[in-house]
């Protein structure tokens, strides 16, 4: 697995900082499980953080929130799991281990989708869209950032081709219709700040319907 698309270096101090909404988080999380480098960049910001706390003085240190999910990278560091299967470690207490075993929902023809829980004060979204190869998504925007990690299969739209591993971050201006790969069906973990903002009133329907 080669990933070529990272979060930026802001997503990783913002996780590192433990200030990232929870479903953000879990994405990075997901992705850092995966990726030796970010986990990497991670520890070193980590180091710098602890270096920056120690110099200051006892009264203005403070505790930072945890990063959801991020436990179990720090405890295995994403290479050993009690049973194997292809959700990264941080999402298995929520979903399994396995993709193929996850409870999908039909969304669309071709496109099904499971939304993950997460806690009642959370305003983001997070959820696994499964993609059929071939079809392409309605054109859409987005009313806030979003964190898209693929899990398997891939997808393209005008920015690029993202396969596993690889994450996209999206935020208000920018707006692009993905198409799966062919080969298999793509299944990707996408954590959104606010509803999409599609272009189509079929689309525009089906997400009235559903709330996707």
């Amino acid at each position: 697995m080669t990933i070529k698309f990272h979060p930026a270096p802001e997503n990783l101090l913002s996780c590192a900082a433990g200030s990232m909404p929870e479903a953000l988080a879990a994405v990075m999380a997901s992705h850092m499980a995966m990726c030796p480098r970010c986990r990497h960049e991670l520890a070193v910001f980590d180091k710098v953080g602890a270096t920056l706390l120690e110099e200051m003085p006892p009264e203005t240190v403070g505790t930072a929130p945890a990063l959801p999910g991020s436990a179990p990278v720090a405890a295995t560091g994403g290479a050993q799991h009690v049973e194997h299967g292809d959700v990264p470690e941080p999402l298995r207490a929520a979903v399994g281990p396995r993709l193929d075993r996850i409870k999908w929902r039909r969304l669309a023809p071709g496109v099904w989708f499971h939304t993950v829980s997460l806690s009642e004060h959370s305003k983001a979204s997070l959820r696994f869209i499964r993609v059929a190869p071939g079809l392409q998504l309605p054109d859409h925007g987005h009313s806030g950032s979003e964190l898209t990690l693929v899990l398997q299969g891939a997808f393209n739209d005008a920015f690029g081709s993202y396969g596993v591993g690889d994450v996209l971050e999206m935020d208000e201006g920018i707006e692009h219709s993905p198409v799966a790969a062919p080969g298999g069906d793509c299944i990707c973990l996408i954590a959104s700040e606010g509803p999409a903002r599609y272009n189509g009133f079929l689309a525009r329907l089906v997400q009235k319907l559903t709330g996707i």
